[in-house]
């Protein structure tokens, strides 16, 4: 009987547990870096922690992210999650912008191959020059919207480029000041954490800028 009591105690006092709510919330690294927005988030209940979160990003693509070891705050009015988290981010990010640039580029290779099929046709006289005009409006229409396309993502990853580079010189800050008091005193534990992970985290922003400059490239290429 007794145990029964305490059984239903917890089971009410898990009914009870209220989490924060992360859908639709717009979602920060660092409190600058504007990764997106939240479609949903999963919780540890017992330590109301978020171990998870699914984004949507500018581009209408949706990922989840590993936020299990990650310091989250989440307000009635955003989710910011650690610098941590960027290296996650970057792993996605590279995914994400190969797969759409590769996307791009079939794009351009159909669009070559269809242009020279119909200069192949009318050469042959298969075709006349009105429908060969006519088709070639068509491979227009197709080739501004991979341009629009291309010039929308190349505005999509900038801005990236933009927030990280905003990221990039608050953490540049913090380790100025931590570097100096290295040299002139003793870091305490949890400073030299904190500067390594800061040293980390800078690492990160590098290859995330190395990665948006080489997209910049290849979208002008393939456009």
């Amino acid at each position: 009987m007794i145990w029964r009591f305490f059984s239903a105690v917890a089971r009410q006092e898990k009914k009870d547990v209220k989490l924060p709510t992360v859908r639709g919330k717009p979602v920060y690294i660092g409190g600058v870096l504007l990764i997106g927005v939240a479609e949903k988030g999963e919780f540890d209940v017992k330590r109301k922690k978020l171990v998870s979160v699914e984004i949507k990003d500018a581009n209408g693509q949706s990922y989840y992210l590993d936020t299990s070891n990650i310091r989250v705050r989440i307000t009635r009015e955003y989710v910011d999650l650690d610098v941590a988290a960027l290296p996650k981010f970057f792993e996605v990010k590279v995914r994400e912008v190969g797969r759409m640039i590769e996307e791009l580029k079939k794009s351009r290779n159909d669009l070559d191959k269809s242009y020279h099929k119909l200069e192949e046709a009318l050469l042959k006289g298969v075709i006349g020059m009105d429908v060969y005009n006519e088709q070639v409006k068509r491979l227009q229409e197709r080739e501004k919207r991979l341009r629009a396309a291309c010039i929308d993502m190349e505005k999509s990853i900038a801005s990236v480029g933009q927030s990280l580079a905003q990221l990039k010189a608050e953490l540049e800050k913090k380790r100025e000041r931590l570097e100096a008091k290295r040299l002139l005193d003793k870091l305490e534990e949890s400073e030299a954490e904190e500067l390594g992970k800061i040293l980390n985290t800078l690492g990160s922003i590098n290859a995330l800028s190395h990665l948006i400059t080489s997209s910049i490239i290849q979208l002008r290429l393939v456009c």
